[in-house]
């Protein structure tokens, strides 16, 4: 007759446990947790050398027990087979499926060759094991199962969709074995930590530092203790610290797609949808000749005495030929740090600015007509940033208007008694808005 009980009968003392995934992170951890309660082990991961400095370490903590490594590579054809030839007869109490590695970015430009890899760490080995060795627990009634999915496992995860498939499997196959194995004094837990602390975020081979999810890595060691105590109390899914919980438990009220498009933003790149940028461009003809012009433009110690819509000028460092090279002014109504990155007299002048949520790149291009009495000037500008982006219908028009009176009054800077009229100044500006 079967047993229901409420916890797993699991005997450490002299007992062996297997640890995927043992090398490092959590795997380590959750060995030397075992070896501690009296348990010996068998080790495996890919990397031997690293295999044998955790057992090592282990030895060296709890000498009573007899820890044996492995090196297997489970997303091979025979990496399941290498660890299982090894282990060969001797039951096993405990195993804790913890190998696994996950990838980050769109689906559709992923290496084919790792998703496949990952699909067979992260889920078939995982059958595998479990297949070997629940039944030799189920007839000696006790021992557990540890399969270390994550709080991902509980959405769909853009940019993740693979991993985050993989770890709903686990989650959905732990529960359905904890419910056909405790009535016989065998647990399967679920272990679901949230971004731990464990070179999990490193072997993404990805910067993520920029998502919401993983902006902030949780310690390992209570992910540890929460997973054996749950292990031991006989749960089924493990979900360590209250932030993630919650975070795990709020998708149960969603719709389905509102629940993948939030997940979409905490795991999402940094900029999916560039913000468009204010483009403005304008063309005039001055009645001077083109070094007149230059000399006008890239002499910004003296745009206050010509052009209106300069508050002040403060250079701050010059070229070898003593020009201007950087300098801070005033715009109405915005403050701008200004270089000049191009100045080839008499025909481009270009400068680049900041100021507060705005960067600028403006060009001057100088054209001489064939006469050389006028030029022919074309004026380039880019704006981006928050405030373009926010303000682009208002500041767009408004930049537009002050670049034409920019010509303008170049126009009567550059020939005194000779300006062109407002209105054919007017005649060669257009406003170029870039669109969402």
């Amino acid at each position: 007759m079967s047993r229901l009980v409420t916890g797993a009968a699991i005997h450490y003392k002299d007992r062996w446990g297997v640890v995927t995934g043992a090398s490092s992170g959590l795997g380590r951890g959750l060995a030397a947790r075992l070896a501690a309660r009296g348990m010996s082990l068998v080790l495996t991961g890919r990397n031997q050398a690293r295999l044998d400095e955790a057992a090592q370490e282990i030895r060296r903590a709890s000498p009573q027990v007899t820890v044996e490594t492995v090196a297997a590579d489970l997303a091979a054809p025979g990496g399941v087979s290498t660890l299982l030839a090894h282990v060969g007869d001797r039951p096993i109490e405990v195993l804790v499926n913890n190998a696994g590695f996950g990838s980050y970015g769109p689906f559709a430009d992923a290496d084919p060759g790792r998703e496949a890899d990952e699909v067979a760490v992260d889920v078939s080995a995982v059958v595998a094991l479990a297949r070997a060795f629940l039944p030799g627990m189920l007839e000696r009634h006790s021992g557990g199962i540890l399969n270390v999915a994550s709080t991902i496992a509980f959405q769909p995860a853009p940019y993740q969709a693979v991993y985050a498939a993989s770890k709903a499997f686990v989650l959905s196959f732990s529960q359905a074995l904890w419910a056909e194995a405790r009535a016989h004094g065998v647990t399967v837990t679920a272990l679901c930590p949230g971004p731990t602390r464990t070179g999990f975020v490193d072997a993404l081979r990805a910067d993520v530092g920029h998502t919401v999810i993983y902006r902030r890595l949780a310690d390992p060691e209570p992910v540890i203790e929460a997973g054996l105590q749950g292990l031991e109390e006989g749960r089924a899914v493990v979900i360590p610290g209250i932030r993630m919980r919650l975070i795990a438990e709020s998708g149960r009220f969603l719709p389905r797609e509102w629940l993948v498009r939030v997940s979409a933003r905490l795991l999402g790149p940094a900029r999916v949808s560039p913000r468009p940028p204010i483009v403005v461009h304008n063309e005039a003809v001055v009645p001077a000749p083109a070094e007149r012009v230059f000399d006008l433009l890239s002499d910004v110690g003296r745009w206050p005495s010509w052009y209106r819509a300069c508050r002040w000028v403060r250079v701050e460092s010059t070229d070898g030929a003593g020009r201007p090279a950087s300098f801070r002014w005033k715009a109405h109504p915005v403050e701008l740090h200004s270089t000049v990155v191009a100045a080839e007299r008499p025909h481009s002048f270009a400068i680049v600015a900041d100021g507060r949520g705005v960067h600028a790149e403006r060009v001057f291009r100088l054209r001489p007509t064939p006469d050389g009495l006028r030029t022919i000037v074309v004026s380039h500008e880019t704006q981006v940033g928050p405030m373009p982006w926010l303000g682009r219908f208002v500041l767009a028009p408004r930049l537009f208007r002050t670049n034409r009176a920019m010509f303008e009054d170049l126009t009567r800077a550059a020939s005194p008694g000779e300006a062109m009229p407002a209105a054919a100044a007017r005649a060669f500006g257009r406003d170029e808005l870039a669109h969402p």
